[in-house]
């Protein structure tokens, strides 16, 4: 990195001085002038060139491997708002870099790719926080028995990571190490969404909504289409943390509305498959085929039953297409039989779509239905196809020029680099994460269409609590069916 030098005084220099120059220290840029920027270096903080100190900023997501469409996606909203800044003249002079790593869906390539964006060092002294020795998951091993340190060529924060399994086994080592870990796509709870930012949690900040606020939407949405009670709800979740999550916040939702109570003993169905194997799905076909079938053999009455889903694009439409070919097999149970699916927004809305459309339809006794119909998203960002918002239109604009076509996925990589950006933008000192976080906390409303609830304060690091509900249509694409945010009912768009 090359460093603004500064002479003590006018002298010019003459054979047989000195040559040791010193950069200068600081605080901020504005003691540092023109083209010139205050930069984290070691211990200190001195003044250096703009243009030749960029922010690197660290990503691990899936670019291979089954789910790789989730990560593809987040890099491309990500890298199209760090282009966009880039042109713009990057941050305060300094340009952006985004240094990717794939971790193909994979918890122990995160733990690595971790490990090496932030040129981890063990020291000699305990760990600085609880997750270091005993990790989110139980069961799973330690990272280290002694604190973990930041080498020097670690990069300045992380953002836009991908998926809660990989999450659990990347987070504990960023806020281990005192990194800024920003904008994941995951809406899982648990260490990450804690009310208050503790010593170590206050390094986490999510822009996205929960999974549990998703499951709270989506349970309302299901309760007005007709649902009568836990017996008639399915959750189809993915056998680990991340579906933990999901079902841990459909149950939550369930008390929270005040339904009828669960029966002693009774839990809400449960189908999982396993992470990455399609080979586990037809068995949750027939858990879920199963119970329904035990409901409609009690009496003679019309049922409707609401399937949330925490998933993935390919176990989600085998799961969809299998459960409709059993629905629709039986012209009784059809008739009398009406599946409500939703999906959390992590599924890859696009990818769903895509397979769901590419499926065709099914025959019914009242004639071809498509395999769409029926089957929703609650998406934490808007409909890019309808929303008017200042974040969407800036986005197509840009997703166009590159010649891809809009997803959800990269829409939400975008805002949440988006509103990384405004905080990097409006701090004036050294990119540290400890200088960061006040600045983050005190970051003014953005115009990005998140909702009222939108922003960031002391006592909370979640920035968005909306969802938008979105059905896909037969073509694939997708029709604005409700909104909700947190402390308010839903309400529908027809």
């Amino acid at each position: 990195m090359k460093l603004g030098l500064f002479f003590a005084g006018s002298v010019p220099l003459l054979i047989g001085c000195s040559t040791d120059f010193h950069p200068k220290a600081c605080t901020s840029d504005a003691e540092c002038g023109e083209g010139l920027v205050c930069v984290a270096q070691a211990d200190t903080t001195l003044c250096a060139e703009a243009a030749t100190s960029p922010l690197r900023i660290g990503m691990s997501a899936a670019a291979s491997g089954p789910s790789q469409d989730l990560g593809t996606e987040m890099k491309r909203g990500v890298s199209l708002a760090f282009d966009a800044q880039n042109e713009a003249g990057g941050i305060h002079g300094r340009p952006l870099v985004l240094e990717f790593r794939d971790d193909e869906y994979r918890p122990d390539l995160a733990e690595a790719n971790a490990k090496s964006l932030l040129e981890v060092t063990p020291g000699a002294t305990p760990p600085r926080c609880p997750t270091t020795m005993k990790p989110p998951v139980d069961g799973q091993e330690p990272f280290s028995t002694t604190v973990l340190n930041r080498g020097p060529e670690a990069v300045v924060a992380v953002l836009g990571n991908v998926g809660t399994p990989t999450m659990v086994r990347f987070a504990p080592i960023a806020v281990e190490t005192q990194t800024m870990f920003f904008g994941a796509f995951t809406g899982a709870k648990n260490f990450l969404r804690d009310d208050k930012p503790g010593p170590c949690k206050k390094y986490i900040f999510n822009v996205r909504a929960s999974y549990g606020q998703e499951a709270h939407a989506t349970l309302e949405f299901f309760v007005k289409r007709g649902l009568k009670d836990w017996k008639h709800l399915i959750s189809f979740d993915q056998k680990d943390s991340f579906g933990q999550a999901g079902y841990d916040g459909l149950n939550a939702a369930y008390t929270d509305l005040g339904l009828t109570p669960i029966d002693a003993g009774a839990v809400i169905q449960r189908c999982q498959y396993v992470r990455d194997d399609l080979t586990s799905v037809p068995a949750q076909v027939t858990c879920a085929s199963d119970h329904i079938q035990t409901l409609l053999d009690a009496d003679t009455l019309p049922h409707t039953v609401g399937i949330f889903m925490t998933d993935t694009y390919g176990p989600g439409s085998q799961f969809i297409t299998s459960l409709k070919q059993w629905q629709y097999g039986d012209p009784e149970r059809a008739a009398r039989l009406t599946i409500y699916f939703s999906d959390v927004s992590f599924v890859g809305p696009n990818s769903l779509a895509s397979r769901l459309k590419d499926a065709g339809t099914i025959t019914t006794p009242t004639g071809p239905k498509p395999y769409t119909d029926l089957v929703y998203v609650s998406n934490v960002v808007p409909n890019y196809d309808q929303d008017k918002s200042d974040a969407v239109v800036e986005y197509k604009k840009l997703i166009a020029a590159t010649g891809a076509a809009p997803t959800f996925t990269s829409l939400e990589g975008y805002i949440a680099a988006r509103v990384f950006l405004a905080g990097l933008d409006a701090h004036t000192g050294a990119y540290t994460s400890d200088a960061l976080i006040e600045t983050f906390e005190n970051l003014p409303e953005l115009p990005l269409g998140l909702g009222a609830t939108s922003g960031f304060t002391k006592d909370s690091h979640n920035y968005s609590k909306s969802v938008w509900g979105v059905g896909i249509n037969p073509d694939g694409t997708f029709k604005n069916v409700y909104y909700w945010r947190e402390g308010t009912p839903i309400s529908f768009f027809e």
